[in-house]
């Protein structure tokens, strides 16, 4: 069988990190006695880490678990200067009495959403 040296460079992170099947570590391994060129190309490939892939997950759920928190905060105080009460026939905001919480309400809005905003260029970035 004529297998392409691609293939067994795809295969040779399973085969050193255990989870290929013993046909394919075989298959690699002969592919590799046959070959020394490849070989000493095979032996200068790191060796994955196996913990790594766990890793990167952990820190993918806490970034978009951050950034929803982010956001949905930022949605919250930038809408509750905006809240209401109909009392009767009567229509009035909850806040309107107290400028100096508006105002503090805002400037956290503001803030939360400039923290989205950073967050979404380091993202744009990493890309």
């Amino acid at each position: 069988m004529n297998v392409h040296e691609n293939v067994i460079l795809d295969l040779l992170p399973a085969v050193r990190s255990g989870q290929a099947s013993a046909e394919s570590r075989q298959l690699v391994e002969q592919f590799l006695d046959a070959n020394p060129q490849i070989a000493r190309f095979a032996a200068l490939m790191p060796t994955p880490d196996p913990a790594l892939e766990l890793r990167t997950l952990m820190r993918t759920r806490s970034e978009l678990g951050r950034a929803g928190w982010q956001k949905g905060l930022a949605i919250c105080f930038s809408l509750l200067p905006l809240s209401f009460v109909i009392d009767g026939n009567h229509f009035r905001f909850m806040f309107a009495d107290y400028p100096a919480l508006i105002a503090g309400m805002l400037a956290v809005a503001a803030g939360f959403w400039i923290s989205v905003y950073h967050h979404g260029r380091r993202s744009r970035v990493l890309r």
